[in-house]
């Protein structure tokens, strides 16, 4: 096979290796951003920021492109929101609350993996009307 012929060839391996890694990425992005979107509808999420935090703004252009409900907590401009954060100890922003649990960073793969481990523990503990409890 001439020389030209086998670097066509693997050039051609190599697109299609890039091409499907793209796609499975993109995929991903849209599966936590529906399973966001869907449990921000269910669980508090709160986002504790400050003004000039660039994460923060990623994380916010994020959550309103994908259409989550959330809060933004800004930690200069409130002072509830940032005895909370201070609480936490964090080093920095943006500070992610999804109900009970917490993260340093903004990740939409932990944000829905912390509302997937809400949804299981909501499912696995009794409701109110099968309580034991008079």
């Amino acid at each position: 096979m001439p020389p030209w012929r086998t670097i066509r060839s693997l050039a051609m391996v190599l697109l299609l290796v890039w091409g499907g890694s793209q796609a499975v990425s993109w995929w991903q992005a849209q599966r936590f951003a529906e399973a966001v979107r869907a449990g921000s509808q269910r669980h508090a999420l709160v986002v504790y920021t400050t003004d000039t935090c660039p994460y923060c703004a990623r994380a916010r252009t994020w959550l309103n492109a994908n259409g989550a409900t959330w809060r933004e907590c800004n930690v200069e401009h409130d002072a509830t929101c940032r005895r909370t954060y201070e609480a936490q100890g964090a080093p920095g922003v943006p500070m992610v609350q999804v109900g009970r649990l917490w993260d340093l960073g903004f990740n939409p793969a932990w944000v829905a993996s912390a509302m997937a481990t809400l949804d299981t523990e909501s499912a696995q503990s009794p409701s109110g009307a099968s309580s034991p409890r008079p």
